[in-house]
């Protein structure tokens, strides 16, 4: 794997990509070192970034979604593999910058499904 960060850090937080994958902004969660740490901006989400094995399938998610342009937004579950087994996450992609003066950009945000449902259960 080629990835910018490297060892068990697994990727949670909320991140800006260009269409080709480019991180625009990034504000991870967790480890305080790892998000203090890694200056994301400038770098592919795709190569650089993204710590977890099945990154491709990801991205296969990431395109489709950009290649329905009416929808302004997506959520799915998705099991993020790594080395020491899968995680999973509820991924939110949306659309940014409809402005047509800024590049098209999405959203991705990645959460760890078990903090959604505990979430989703305290605001009953």
């Amino acid at each position: 794997m080629n990835s910018l960060i490297l060892g068990p850090q697994k990727l949670f937080g909320l991140l800006e990509l260009d269409l080709q994958g480019k991180v625009i902004f990034s504000k991870l969660e967790g480890d305080e070192k790892l998000a203090a740490a890694a200056d994301l901006v400038g770098r592919n989400f795709f190569s650089e970034v993204a710590t977890f094995l099945n990154v491709a399938e990801f991205r296969r998610h990431f395109e489709t979604f950009d290649n329905n342009p009416r929808s302004g937004s997506s959520s799915f579950m998705f099991n993020c593999d790594y080395e020491d087994g899968a995680v999973p996450v509820k991924v939110l992609l949306a659309r940014l910058r409809e402005d047509t003066k800024y590049p098209r950009s999405v959203l991705v945000y990645i959460k760890k499904a078990n903090q959604c449902s505990s979430q989703a259960g305290s605001m009953r």
